[in-house]
């Protein structure tokens, strides 16, 4: 049985290293936006909340949202959507462990 060549070996690795730095790089993104996400004081109040004042500050960032959206104040907007994000991430979280 012949080996293979050396450039063949090489390259047939080539696709799994570049799929091992994807993971890393996304597994990166996710624990950095998770570790924001739990020292915001957004979040803090998120779990200070009840189930039903929860589900009115969603509704009324999402409202704050359109509304800037509307004005034309895009980062606003975008700081609003952020707020958002971590409430609605609380509120899952509440629900997976319940």
């Amino acid at each position: 049985m012949a080996t293979p060549p050396t450039w063949l070996a090489v390259l047939a690795v080539l696709p799994v290293v570049a799929m091992m730095l994807a993971l890393a790089w996304f597994g990166w993104q996710e624990w950095s936006a998770r570790s924001r996400t739990r020292t915001s004081p957004v979040h803090a109040a998120a779990w200070a909340m009840d189930h039903d004042e929860l589900a009115r500050a969603i509704h009324a960032l999402t409202d704050r949202e359109r509304e800037l959206l509307g004005a034309g104040d895009v980062d606003a907007a975008r700081a609003v959507a952020v707020d958002r994000d971590i409430c609605v991430a609380v509120a899952e979280r509440r629900q997976d462990v319940s």
